[in-house]
C-alpha cells in the first residue's frame, strides 16, 4: 500500500502476517472475507498497524493517524496502484 498524507509526501506501507492476525483479533473478522467486504477503515487500519509495529508511529489510530491521511493506494496485480480515497466529504 502507498499512504499519501495530507501534506502530499507518500510512504510505502507493508501488511505482514502480524498485521493480519492483529486486525482478526481487534476487529474479531476474518481477513478472508476481504474479498466480499473490504472497507476503506480495513486498509487504514492494517496500514496503521505496520507502521505502529515497525515503530514508525506513536499516534492513536482514530483520530490522530487517521486524520493525517488523504488517500491509501493499493497495487494491483499489473503493479498500477489504485487511489482509494479517505477524505471525508466537505458538504
Amino acid at each position: 500500500m502507498t499512504v499519501v498524507y495530507n501534506d502530499g509526501t507518500e510512504k510505502n506501507v507493508e501488511a505482514v502476517f502480524a498485521d493480519f492476525v492483529a486486525f482478526e483479533r481487534v476487529w474479531s473478522r476474518s481477513v478472508t472475507k476481504f474479498e466480499q467486504e473490504l472497507r476503506l477503515t480495513d486498509l487504514a487500519w492494517l496500514a496503521w498497524h505496520s507502521e505502529k509495529r515497525r515503530r514508525e508511529t506513536t499516534q492513536q489510530f482514530d483520530p490522530d493517524w487517521i486524520g493525517l491521511i488523504e488517500e491509501i493506494k493499493i497495487a494491483e496485480t499489473d503493479g498500477e496502484a489504485i487511489p482509494l480515497e479517505m477524505s471525508q466529504p466537505t458538504s
